[in-house]
């Protein structure tokens, strides 16, 4: 049976559960997914990526949510050092960190493509390197997530972690690939380095060439779409609240303060407002309840398919 780490934010929780019940009634698939309880104790970064390194494939759930979180961006840098496949799962528009921008991400509302590619990706994975940077995970300190992130970012950027062979960087991270001996290995990143500046190079020159026509005649077409894209019109946003126990939480508090609207969850935890404003306008969403710690985030409009989670208060 093929193992998966889902790595997303828990705002998404709501649509990461749909995709993780079709998983696991798939029959061949096993999904492990974090849970809170894992961000308690000062070693949870070593933890984490034993984790990650014990399934055989990491499955983002990439969206505007995901990109803030510093938990999700821990998670998908140690796969990529762990030399995992990483396969993502686009919940929204949002583009993919640079460091992925070559892998080909899937649409949330495609599970049969996605099931697909689960299935027939292959993975290998290197036992004594992944030990390396585990046992490396071990010396970061910090408990805070952004703190954990800035310690992990260093971490993976020692070029010695790992001894000789081809180098592939990424965004926050340089992963080591181990191949010839130490005078062949940098001779091929010589010449990998000296490729990626004439590529580079070309680009630039390309991109503006490209854009030189569009700057001396101006942008008619472009302010004629951005003229269109600021129509406003109906749009529903829609979601669902649950406390720390995974349970529907009634009677919370919901508004959009950029519209005064405010309402309340029903006995299932649901919410949904209707506004007028730019089609998939980002707004401000604020969740309050009695007993639990206020909830803030952005949303976009058009999206009925929200999940949050409320912690309670400390006594």
């Amino acid at each position: 049976m093929r193992t998966v780490f889902i790595s997303y934010s828990r705002a998404d929780l709501t649509q990461v559960e749909s995709v993780e019940a079709q998983l696991k009634s798939s029959g061949d698939i096993q999904v492990w997914r974090d849970q809170e309880r894992l961000y308690g104790g000062q070693k949870w970064p070593k933890i984490l990526g034993e984790a990650i390194a014990q399934q055989d494939l990491f499955l983002l759930f990439w969206s505007r949510q995901a990109a803030a979180s510093y938990f999700v961006e821990f998670e998908w840098t140690t796969a990529l050092a762990l030399k995992k496949t990483v396969i993502p799962c686009q919940l929204d528009d949002t583009p993919l960190p640079s460091a992925l921008a070559a892998v080909q991400s899937l649409s949330v509302h495609d599970f049969p493509r996605l099931l697909a590619t689960l299935r027939a990706t292959s993975c290998s994975a290197n036992i004594s390197e992944q030990q390396v940077l585990i046992d490396q995970l071990e010396r970061i300190t910090a408990t805070n997530p952004e703190q954990v992130v800035k310690q992990s970012r260093n971490l993976f950027d020692q070029k010695n972690w790992t001894v000789g062979g081809n180098v592939i960087q990424g965004e926050n991270i340089t992963i080591h690939i181990a191949g010839q001996g130490a005078g062949g290995g940098q001779r091929l990143i010589e010449k990998w380095q000296l490729w990626v500046g004439v590529v580079v190079g070309i680009l630039t020159a390309l991109t503006l060439a490209l854009e030189l026509p569009e700057k001396i005649f101006g942008k008619r077409d472009s302010d004629k779409n951005t003229t269109v894209s600021r129509e406003e019109k109906l749009q529903r946003i829609a979601g669902a609240i649950r406390n720390e126990q995974n349970e529907p939480l009634p009677n919370v508090q919901v508004s959009l303060p950029q519209f005064q609207k405010t309402t309340v969850t029903d006995h299932l935890g649901q919410f949904q407002f209707e506004v007028k404003a730019r089609e998939q306008e980002t707004v401000a969403l604020l969740a309050q309840k009695q007993g639990y710690l206020p909830y803030e985030t952005d949303v976009t409009l058009g999206n009925i398919a929200l999940g949050f989670t409320l912690r309670s208060k400390k006594p």
